[in-house]
């Protein structure tokens, strides 16, 4: 988000979509992964198993809260459940659907405030991300449509973000769960899940710059979020 700080209203849509959009994640995760009934819910931790106090601040990841402010994508804390097949393509899938939802909706606050969707799909997400000028080209005239913008976009880029098999990103961590049980593999395994070897290479995807072209994750986010894009 530090990019967008020369477009104060792409940068207040990237705020309010991630904060909306992370914490209701969180939520919606914890709801659907209970196990005990209305009185007993998935806890909410970030990585390595630290357990956090609900409230507000429990629904965000310290490490996710970073990776947002420097590269404009980031994730949410991990759900501690019993880990089933189920549970993890049920944390999955409300993933995508939470992200996908306030992806449409942002997108269509953009068109309701006289944006142009078929120019939307002529810039790349990270465009957005990063308040780069062909934004306020194609965005012009309007704060209303540039805070739109900033919230789908940041949607879109977090919700193709779970889809990448690293933990603590939620395919990450259904990949890695189902490691075969060997010793080897099972230490391997504690390193990316429980410790911080996985953020650690999140952020050096997400932040170092590939000859000229954007970070590696930022680089898979474009690719993916184009086509949606320009089906609109």
């Amino acid at each position: 988000m530090i990019y967008a700080l020369g477009h104060p209203s792409i940068l207040l849509g990237l705020l309010a979509g991630f904060l909306i959009g992370v914490p209701a994640r969180a939520a919606l995760q914890r709801v659907v992964t209970r196990p005990g009934g209305l009185r007993r819910r998935g806890r909410l931790s970030a990585v390595g198993h630290r357990r956090t106090r609900l409230g507000w601040p429990g629904y965000l990841d310290p490490f996710g809260a970073v990776a947002v402010l420097l590269s404009g994508v980031g994730w949410g804390p991990r759900v501690e459940a019993r880990r089933t097949p189920m549970t993890d393509v049920l944390m999955l899938l409300v993933a995508l659907a939470v992200h996908g939802a306030l992806t449409a909706l942002g997108l269509a606050a953009f068109a309701l405030a006289d944006g142009a969707l078929s120019g939307v799909g002529l810039i790349d997400v990270s465009s957005v991300l990063h308040g780069d000028g062909i934004v306020a080209l194609v965005t012009a005239g309007g704060a209303a449509r540039n805070v739109a913008l900033g919230f789908a976009m940041v949607n879109l880029a977090c919700g193709i973000l779970t889809l990448v098999p690293i933990p603590p990103l939620e395919l990450g961590v259904i990949l890695w769960s189902r490691l075969p049980r060997s010793p080897q593999t099972r230490r391997i395994a504690y390193h990316v899940l429980e410790e911080q070897w996985g953020v650690a290479v999140l952020l050096v995807l997400l932040l170092l710059p590939l000859a000229g072209h954007p970070p590696a994750l930022l680089a898979v986010v474009n690719a993916i979020g184009r086509p949606i894009l320009e089906a609109l």
